[in-house]
């Protein structure tokens, strides 16, 4: 909290094409976008920098049955969808159907689907830490104005990337023809190849991550009050002790006020009676 993430998120794009010959098998196009490998900073492609990218938190769980993964020894490599994907056809294609070019395309669905995972598992984390620094506290003097509103800040972004990657995710959704339901029935699951359970709780995921967001939005307001409150009533102290302050000048003011009406007479009354003497 209060400190810059250094995980970036970025849009990955892939696109399946298959089409089946008349004579028997079929062929199939896949197009992904490749890693990062350098970030730009200006149009003219000139100028930048190289960047190393690692996946977050040792990256996805590898998603083939348990057997097949001891028969592996190794998981993905984890580093672009083109290489992951090689990885899946060279060491499980035996797990596909590959009488129906469509098959191909679950080890695709199922990257996906892992990414996006990965990614409210992201968004969750983080509202999380913010919202354990808030909580079990007694005091909470070290959260200013200034701090509520920085808080405030980053919430609203979550919000609009929260809102962001689930429209994201019903877009592809859409694509596959998968139902836009809240909660898969995990009961009907019968082979770990089904994809449209692993969109469907994903979606249920996101729109979870929704609300918690919210609920910190919610929390920060009322933290902003409490610390508007707080400022508030030390102005009011400061007000309270400045016009104390001023009352116990007042008061001396008015005592030697009176003291110069009593005594300055007497003593003009005095030099008269001497003068007089004299």
């Amino acid at each position: 909290m209060g400190e810059i993430s250094k995980v970036g998120i970025s849009r990955r794009k892939c696109t399946f094409w298959s089409k089946s010959l008349a004579l028997g098998g079929w062929r199939c196009l896949i197009i992904c976008d490749p890693p990062i490998r350098r970030i730009l900073t200006d149009h003219t492609g000139r100028s930048g920098f190289n960047v190393v990218t690692s996946h977050f938190n040792s990256g996805y769980m590898d998603f083939v049955p348990l057997s097949n993964q001891m028969k592996a020894t190794l998981g993905p490599p984890r580093t672009s969808m083109m290489e992951d994907l090689l990885f899946y056809l060279q060491n499980h294609s035996d797990t596909l159907d590959l009488d129906h070019p469509k098959s191909v395309r679950i080890f695709v669905e199922k990257i996906i689907a892992s990414h996006f995972l990965k990614l409210a598992e992201f968004l969750q984390s983080n509202t999380e830490v913010v919202l354990w620094h808030l909580s079990r506290r007694s005091d909470l003097t070290p959260f200013g104005v200034s701090t509520a509103e920085e808080l405030w800040s980053d919430v609203q972004s979550w919000k609009r990337r929260v809102a962001e990657y689930q429209d994201d995710l019903e877009g592809t959704m859409l694509q596959l023809g998968v139902p836009l339901t809240h909660s898969a029935d995990t009961s009907r699951i019968e082979n770990w190849t089904d994809s449209t359970a692993d969109f469907q709780h994903l979606l249920h995921r996101f729109r979870q991550v929704e609300r918690r967001v919210i609920e910190l939005g919610n929390a920060i307001n009322t933290l902003a009050t409490l610390a508007g409150n707080r400022v508030s009533y030390r102005t009011g102290e400061l007000s309270l002790q400045e016009a104390e302050r001023a009352g116990r000048e007042a008061r001396s003011v008015k005592a030697l006020t009176i003291l110069g009406i009593v005594f300055l007479p007497l003593s003009f009354s005095a030099s008269l009676f001497s003068m007089a003497d004299s």
